[in-house]
């Protein structure tokens, strides 16, 4: 009986085969590591332009408007309202400023540097750290670096509306339409086209609005108005809004909206996510022409501003910039801004709004 030999694969074929394999499954394995890679570029990138389309949205509007209070405008308007609220709102009359804003020391633009040291860092508790010194309201809620806006003006959504019927010495008055007024208390105002006057609704019964006198920063000094108005006069809800770069829990650093409440303390919203730091410069100049860009230190005048400039530094998720070539510097409004060396992608974004009631 002839015998048969069984032959296996020899040691260098094993070798061999064990090569082409190994070359394979990196080539396999490259390929799927820039396929993520691009994956997370491209989504980043999107995420970025939502949060452009975010900014312009929600900032714009409230900025172009700050000011109108109706038929008349906040340079025309006196308060009712207690002192120690947070300019200009609780400083009407005598500030007499739609805008107002702080700037973050060392970050006023014209070669300027600041170092963002991690992702997401701990709010500023410092409020000398900002010029003017920031206001105590917003004391531990702000980004190191990050400027701070403020601007007073309509309620959004709300339009004014006409008011039916006012007396003298009385603590409400009737306006053709409520709507506007969810809650209360509810900073409005009342104006002609002569003056105009800041105050609080205490209570809505129908169109019956209530103003009478309370304790505390921002509530009304007096139920009867200081200033004399007849029918017809209009009725704006008024709002004043800080905007400004914040701590999240969310990981990444967000642009906060605050709505200022009785009592000066602020109610603060998340508004759009990945924003590292918000710079500020202020067009101001006589006659509603701008003349030159400055930041908050140097306004010498708030009812000269006649524009705001805006500067965002955005970031994407980690992984979403190539490790090998990704910028850690970036220049927003002339400050040169260093950010950590991660493998997030990053982009400038900046606005001009004109302020429509300057």
């Amino acid at each position: 009986m002839k015998s048969t030999r069984q032959r296996g694969f020899s040691l260098i074929e094993l070798m061999v085969a064990l090569t082409i394999g190994l070359i394979l499954v990196g080539g396999i394995i490259a390929v799927y590591l820039a396929q993520v890679q691009t994956y997370k570029t491209t989504g980043s990138q999107g995420e970025i332009q939502d949060e452009e389309n975010a900014l312009a949205a929600l900032v714009t509007p409230a900025v172009r408007s700050a000011g109108f209070l109706g038929c008349s405008n906040v340079a025309l308007a006196t308060s009712n309202l207690n002192p120690g609220g947070s300019p200009p709102l609780g400083n009407l009359g005598t500030v007499a400023a739609m805008v107002t804003g702080y700037d973050y020391t060392g970050t006023a633009g014209s070669g300027t540097t600041f170092a963002i040291a991690a992702d997401n860092p701990a709010n500023d508790a410092s409020t000398g750290d900002w010029s003017p010194t920031l206001d105590a309201s917003l004391s531990g809620d702000v980004l190191p670096g990050s400027d701070v806006l403020v601007v007073l003006g309509a309620a959004p959504l709300s339009s004014p509306t006409s008011v039916a019927a006012i007396s003298a010495g009385s603590s409400n008055l009737t306006v053709q339409s409520a709507a506007g007024i969810t809650s209360t208390p509810q900073f409005a105002a009342i104006s002609d086209c002569a003056k105009a006057l800041v105050f609080q609704v205490t209570s809505v019964a129908g169109t019956t609005l209530g103003h009478t006198a309370g304790s505390g920063a921002l509530a009304n000094q007096t139920s009867a108005f200081t200033v004399n108005f007849q029918p017809n006069a209009q009725f704006i809800p008024l709002q004043q809004t800080a905007f400004f770069a914040a701590h999240s829990a969310n990981g990444d650093s967000t642009l906060m909206r605050a709505t200022l409440l009785q009592g000066n303390t602020w109610n603060i919203q998340p508004l759009v996510p990945g924003v590292e730091t918000m710079q500020l410069l202020y067009g101001v100049g006589a006659n509603g022409v701008t003349t030159q860009y400055v930041p908050a230190s140097a306004v010498t005048d708030w009812t000269q501003v006649n524009t705001v400039r805006l500067g965002f530094l955005l970031e994407g998720q980690p992984g979403s910039g190539s490790a090998g070539n990704n910028p850690t510097t970036f220049n927003v409004l002339g400050t040169q801004f260093t950010v950590p060396a991660d493998t997030r992608l990053r982009h400038v974004y900046e606005m001009t709004i004109n302020v429509r009631n300057s």
